[in-house]
C-alpha cells in the first residue's frame, strides 16, 4: 500500500490525510510545527505518527505532501530532510512548481481546487485537482493518487495555476466577504440574513446554468445612479463599506459600457 507523508496539518491537510487513508493510500507521518495539531489529524489515521521535526530522512513514505500555508514554504522548504529518490509534491495554488526543485528531481502539484474549514465535510468525487510535475513519471505517480479520490483531474501549469487562483479568490473569498457584509447591513437593521438565502441560492444557480455575464442585474448594469446614489448615502451614514460598493458598481459598469 502506498504511504505518504503529511507535512502540515491545517485544514486542507486535515481533509486531505483523511481521504487519502480511507483510498488506496496509508497516511504514515504527519508533521506539524505545533505537535498536539500534528497529533490531532493523526488521531483521525488509521496509523500514523506525529512529529515536530522536518527531518524525514529514514522515511520509507512513497510521497511527501507539503501542505502547509504559503507564507511557511520559505521557512519550512530549506529545512526538509527527504531519503534518497524522494518524490515531493505541494498542494498550493499560488506557489510554483520550482520551489520545490533542490529537493528532489521528482517533485510536482497536487492542488485541489476547493475551500477547506475543519468543520465542513468535503466530497472529494466533487473536486477538481490540479496537477504538475517535474517529469512524466511523478505526473503519472501523483494522477494515479488523484485519481483515487476524483475523477476530475488536470494538468495545469504554474502560471494557468496561478490565474485559477485568482479566480478562485473572486469566486469564493471575496464572494463570502460580501456576505458577511451584507449579514452585517441587515444585523444593524434587525434582519436576519436567512432572508438572502434563496436569493443568494438562485443567483449560484443562474451562474452555473448559464453565463454569469448573462445572469447579472441589478442598479448598476441598469444604469440606475439614482438608486446607487440613494444606497451610497446610506452606507456614508450607516456603515464603512461605501467604498465597496462603489468600486464594485464602477466595475459592473464598465464591463457592461453603462
Amino acid at each position: 500500500m502506498l504511504q505518504i507523508t503529511m507535512i502540515g496539518a491545517g485544514n486542507l491537510a486535515w481533509h486531505l490525510a483523511q481521504a487519502l487513508d480511507a483510498a488506496d493510500c496509508r497516511v504514515v507521518q504527519v508533521y506539524s510545527r505545533k505537535l498536539l495539531n500534528a497529533k490531532a489529524l493523526a488521531s483521525k489515521l488509521y496509523d500514523a505518527e506525529s512529529t515536530d521535526s522536518l527531518d524525514f530522512s529514514e522515511s520509507e513514505s512513497d510521497l511527501f505532501l507539503l501542505a502547509v500555508r504559503d507564507q511557511a514554504f520559505a521557512e519550512v522548504i530549506p529545512k526538509l530532510q527527504l531519503p534518497e529518490n524522494a518524490i515531493i509534491a505541494h498542494t498550493s495554488g499560488t506557489q510554483e512548481l520550482a520551489v520545490l526543485k533542490n529537493l528532489s528531481k521528482a517533485h510536482g502539484v497536487f492542488y485541489p481546487l476547493q475551500t477547506f474549514s475543519k468543520a465542513r465535510k468535503i466530497n472529494f468525487k466533487k473536486i477538481h485537482f490540479c496537477l504538475e510535475a517535474s517529469n512524466e513519471n511523478t505526473l503519472d505517480f501523483l494522477a494515479e493518487i488523484a485519481d483515487s479520490l476524483s475523477k476530475n483531474i488536470y494538468q495545469v501549469s504554474s502560471a494557468d495555476r496561478r490565474a485559477l487562483h485568482i479566480a478562485a479568490v473572486f469566486a469564493c473569498n471575496f464572494t463570502n466577504h460580501l456576505f458577511t457584509i451584507s449579514k452585517e447591513i441587515l444585523a444593524k437593521n434587525d434582519l436576519e440574513f436567512e432572508m438572502l438565502k434563496p436569493l443568494i441560492e438562485e443567483t449560484i444557480e443562474k451562474a452555473m446554468n448559464q453565463a454569469p455575464e448573462q445572469s447579472q442585474t441589478g442598479p448598476a448594469v441598469r444604469g440606475d445612479q439614482q438608486t446607487i446614489e440613494a444606497h451610497l448615502q446610506y452606507l456614508r451614514k450607516n456603515t464603512s463599506f461605501e467604498k465597496v460598493y462603489e468600486a464594485l458598481s464602477t466595475s459592473i459598469r464598465k464591463y457592461y459600457h453603462v
